[in-house]
């Protein structure tokens, strides 16, 4: 009978994902990951499997986590291109508090992952078809509302968006002038209406 766990499994992964985060994949060695969890190594193995199944553990938790800022801009009562600006005032906001200059967990990883592990790479594909997904339907919303271009096909202007969302985040790495994001900001939206 497999021995029960005794210890909160969220918050364990939770830390071994700022850990990851902070480090990348190869950064991270599991003496790290023993000292921010505070489990053993046994217990790290026997509850998450390798060091490869935690670090995509650690990334579904950060995606779904991230994800917060599309629900928390599509509950307002918007036009679509003010949904949007939200997404990035949101990502915005996010770029401004990382301390630390992190960036986002998810685009580190295909930075340093990408083509290394077959299951990252379905990861990544999803994260993508998602966020376009998102987009195309707010562009749709908006090409119906009037406050997106209609010259131009909604799955198009969603991966240039996806492409902006994630320029930003890159750049909010190196730059922390918030004139210089909101400026990007500002220009990508101008791109679509």
């Amino acid at each position: 009978m497999p021995r029960s766990e005794d210890f909160n499994r969220e918050q364990v992964l939770d830390k071994a994902k700022n850990a990851f985060w902070m480090k990348g994949y190869n950064g991270t060695s599991m003496q790290d990951l023993v000292d921010a969890t505070g489990l053993n190594r046994s217990s790290i193995y026997n509850s998450f499997g390798s060091k490869m199944e935690l670090y995509q553990q650690s990334l579904k938790q950060y995606q779904n986590e991230s994800s917060t800022i599309f629900d928390k801009a599509k509950q307002q009562d918007r036009t679509a291109i003010e949904t949007i600006g939200l997404v990035f005032v949101y990502a915005l906001e996010d770029i401004l508090g990382d301390q630390e200059r992190k960036g986002c967990m998810l685009i580190n990883c295909h930075t340093e992952m990408g083509n290394q592990d077959e299951q990252l790479k379905a990861l990544f594909s999803s994260n993508q078809e998602r966020l376009v997904e998102i987009f195309e339907d707010l562009v749709k919303q908006g090409q119906e509302d009037g406050s997106i271009r209609k010259t131009e096909k909604s799955d198009l202007l969603a991966y240039y968006l996806v492409n902006g969302f994630q320029g930003l985040r890159i750049t909010g790495m190196n730059s922390t002038d918030p004139k210089v994001l909101k400026s990007i900001i500002q220009n990508i939206l101008k791109t679509i209406t």
